[in-house]
């Protein structure tokens, strides 16, 4: 097990998104009793007392990958309009350490 030099922040949907995940006739319901969780590691710069700094950065790419997810054209997305509304659709945790426990290298997927 090594610790690495990252902040894993955490984020899971909330009643908004699921009422608008679920808006959609003909679509796959959202259900959230399934765990639907979304996990960024960040700079350890960014520790549990800062972490919002970098994601007030990153908020609105955080949101469209996460409204992307269920429904692929931004014609049918909110606008999204703030940080606080990203707060609102969904909650965030950071965790003050992160563990490795794999095996072997982290390889990075290129996109």
């Amino acid at each position: 097990m090594k610790n690495i030099n990252r902040t894993a922040i955490t984020f899971r949907p909330k009643q908004p998104y699921i009422d608008w995940a679920n808006s959609f006739e003909n679509g796959e319901h959202y259900d959230p009793e399934k765990c639907h969780t979304t996990t960024i590691l960040i700079s350890d710069k960014y520790d549990e007392f800062n972490y919002e700094k970098y994601l007030k950065k990153i908020y609105k790419i955080l949101f469209q990958e996460e409204l992307e997810s269920w429904m692929v054209d931004p014609e049918n997305w909110p606008k999204i309009k703030n940080y606080k509304m990203f707060k609102e659709w969904f909650e965030i945790m950071c965790s003050d350490m992160t563990w490795d426990y794999g095996t072997g290298d982290i390889e990075h997927e290129a996109f």
